[in-house]
């Protein structure tokens, strides 16, 4: 029995690091989320059918066989691989949300930065020409090509308000301190 317990483990637990590994650093997700709302472009953003299920069956065995090498009592290694199955199943379904937490929203438009401050990056000529600015928006630095509000150098590292947004240019205004 310790035999078998082994093995179910090994491959469980080895089918599940590929898994992650695969929706975690590459994007793609081999598993259905237990979602039943009525809205159908919804991730419930947890573990997964499948992922819980592996934990648990991977967990489960594993706890299992090693009350069996120490103990005589079936029952009790029983109880244990099902709360150490349930408890690691918890848990990777805690890890798994806290990193999907950490997406950003990428969707943004030009709009977006009127009226927030930002910092020069690129210097920005006096009357014809771009410079570059950095903005924070959405909870982002994004880079907007900028130009002058009032027909002046705004030189490198000088803030700025961003009071128009023509096409993909911001027009900006230096801050004074």
């Amino acid at each position: 029995m310790i035999f078998y317990l082994t093995w179910i483990s090994l491959v469980a637990g080895g089918i599940l690091v590929v898994m992650l590994l695969l929706s975690l650093l590459g994007g793609i997700d081999l598993d259905v989320d237990a979602d039943f709302s009525m809205e159908s472009d919804t991730d419930a953003g947890g573990l997964g059918i499948l992922k819980g299920a592996l934990t648990f069956v991977s967990v489960s065995c594993w706890v299992m066989k090693m009350f069996l090498m120490f103990e005589q009592t079936k029952g009790l290694a029983l109880l244990f691989g099902l709360l150490a199955g349930f408890l690691a199943m918890y848990l990777l379904n805690l890890m798994v949300k806290a990193l999907l937490n950490n997406d950003e929203n990428v969707n943004w438009s030009a709009d977006d930065a009127l009226f927030q401050q930002g910092v020069v990056y690129l210097k920005i000529p006096a009357e014809i020409g771009t410079g570059i600015v950095n903005i924070n928006i959405n909870g982002a630095t994004r880079e907007m090509k900028a130009k002058s509000h009032e027909n002046k150098e705004i030189k490198t590292g000088a803030k700025v308000r961003v009071v128009e947004v023509q096409g993909e240019f911001a027009v900006v205004k230096e801050e004074n301190i």
